[in-house]
């Protein structure tokens, strides 16, 4: 409204809010009714009975004519953009590689667009009442495009390598040691007799 030069008057008492309450009481006993009268049971059949039907009866019952004819609408001036005027604006900030994240999307900007201080910056971005979305830093236009998303590519299967055995280490510590097999038990410890002289059994 401060963009258009239009000043907003606010309604604070009853007999300002009478008349659209006067028109909702209306609207809501005659319009219900109507739709009950067409079948009407889907927004589709609704919106064609009140564009068709309900509103040409109502400007034909209760439109009034103005006291005077002049039309004080103003036109549009040239540095009114309606579309920027009436779009929904948000802030966003521009990354170190000059893009943009806006509702869970990644935007680049064109590189005939960066500007100084860009990086960093602050701006804004217009949803149009269309669906499209425009970019505004300062007082310039950037042009942007969505950043498709790089498909994942699977990593390759790690590749395990045993590892490689050392020299093999030969140990000299049994060396000369000869495994033979012994004599009988009897052999080898000493008996004594009455005699007191060692006496040895063998086979």
């Amino acid at each position: 409204m401060r963009e258009l030069g239009i000043g907003w008057i606010g309604a604070h008492s009853p007999q300002a809010k009478g008349r659209i309450e006067r028109f909702f009481g209306t609207a809501q006993d005659r319009l219900v009714k109507g739709l009950r009268l067409v079948g009407a049971d889907s927004r589709e059949a609704a919106q064609t009975y009140l564009e068709e039907e309900y509103l040409p009866q109502w400007n034909q019952t209760f439109t009034v004519l103005p006291a005077g004819s002049t039309d004080a609408h103003r036109p549009l001036r040239a540095e009114h953009e309606l579309a920027a005027i009436l779009s929904l604006v948000e802030e966003g900030i521009v990354a170190s590689d000059y893009t943009l994240r806006y509702e869970g999307k990644i935007y680049q900007i064109a590189r005939s667009d960066i500007r100084p201080g860009l990086r960093g910056g602050r701006v804004q971005v217009e949803q149009r009442l269309d669906g499209s979305m425009a970019v505004k830093f300062r007082q310039y236009r950037l042009s942007v495009a969505e950043c498709q998303p790089q498909p994942k590519t699977p990593l390759p299967p790690k590749r395990v390598v045993a590892p490689k055995a050392g020299p093999k280490v030969v140990h000299n510590w049994m060396k000369d040691f000869h495994l033979q097999k012994s004599p009988p038990m009897g052999m080898i410890l000493p008996r004594t007799t009455g005699g007191g002289s060692p006496t040895f059994f063998g086979g």
